[in-house]
């Protein structure tokens, strides 16, 4: 599979909590860190978005934005406004039926579908780890077409009063986070400049990875993930490093525990087996490897997150 196919199918993404947000005149409300993954989707207007750490940007009409570790941001109409705080943990509940910012009196001037994804509770760091802080799509570049399809339909969707909207949003959404995670650099602003997507973007590097993937049960080196790049030992460790954000084998090994946790997650295989599918000689040395990586030996592990 792709390394993203990988990803997504080992995460389970659900989306929740979605609504739609809806602001008129002026106004400004800064949302808290959440353990969910947040993406917003402009229907109407303009807003502007200041995500922790970074600077702020302007998002238009048909714009998507995907914060894979979701940290506390601000969102308004101006960045000059007042702030009001608000727990985004509370809005889970809202599901469709909207909110609304600044004047109530006033016609919404902007409209905005957002909302969190639940992830797989055993590899929820996974997706912030290795993508981007922040990804931007903007509506405006011409090689999003199949995304550019998923977003209409969402928009459809979402300002209709039809049977089922609720439902067919979801899914939508759920497609769309799939599309933007196969949108490559071209199209894709990224703020924090390293992670998987980054990576992947790079075809010598991206071949590496594929080839990883593919078998990552192999007794994978540094050297012979360099060959397959068709780069130096140390050309490649430093590309590696620097556009992933971790070395090659710390990501084969993060790799390797993400899809042991989702083996003994859904299964409880024997740990032989675990430690076969993805590259130990023996349930000893996976143990030990997990224990180290982890936290908590593999059996307890597996009782306690089972289901």
């Amino acid at each position: 599979m792709e390394p993203l196919a990988d990803v997504i199918t080992l995460l389970r993404p659900r989306a929740v909590g979605t609504k739609v947000i809806e602001g008129a005149g002026r106004w400004a409300v800064r949302r808290s860190r959440m353990n969910f993954a947040g993406f917003g989707l402009v229907l109407i207007g303009e807003c502007w978005l200041a995500v922790d750490d970074h600077k702020p940007i302007r998002l238009a009409k048909g714009d998507f934005v995907l914060v894979p570790s979701n940290p506390g941001f601000t969102i308004a109409s101006d960045l000059a406004c007042e702030v009001v705080s608000i727990d985004a943990r509370g809005s889970l509940d809202c599901q469709a039926s909207g909110v609304r910012y600044g004047d109530p009196d006033l016609e919404a001037e902007f409209k905005q579908l957002g909302g969190y994804f639940e992830l797989d509770s055993a590899n929820r760091s996974l997706l912030g780890g290795l993508l981007p802080a922040l990804v931007h799509i903007r509506a405006s570049d011409p090689a999003a077409g199949r995304l550019k399809r998923t977003i209409d339909s969402i928009v459809e969707e979402a300002l209709a009063d039809r049977p089922g909207r609720d439902l067919v949003v979801d899914r939508l959404i759920e497609v769309l986070l799939v599309e933007a995670l196969r949108f490559r650099a071209e199209g894709v602003e990224a703020i924090g400049q390293h992670g998987l997507l980054v990576g992947l973007a790079d075809p010598l590097l991206a071949r590496a990875l594929r080839r990883l993937h593919s078998d990552v049960a192999h007794a994978w080196s540094v050297e012979e993930l360099a060959r397959e790049a068709g780069l130096s030992r140390s050309v490649f460790s430093e590309r590696f490093s620097q556009k992933v954000g971790v070395p090659p084998m710390q990501y084969l090994m993060e790799w390797r525990m993400a899809l042991a946790k989702a083996m003994l997650q859904r299964d409880a295989p024997p740990l032989e087996s675990v430690a076969a599918a993805i590259g130990y000689q023996s349930a000893s040395a996976f143990s030990t490897a997990f224990r180290r990586e982890v936290g908590s030996p593999p059996s307890h592990f597996a009782r306690t997150t089972a289901g």
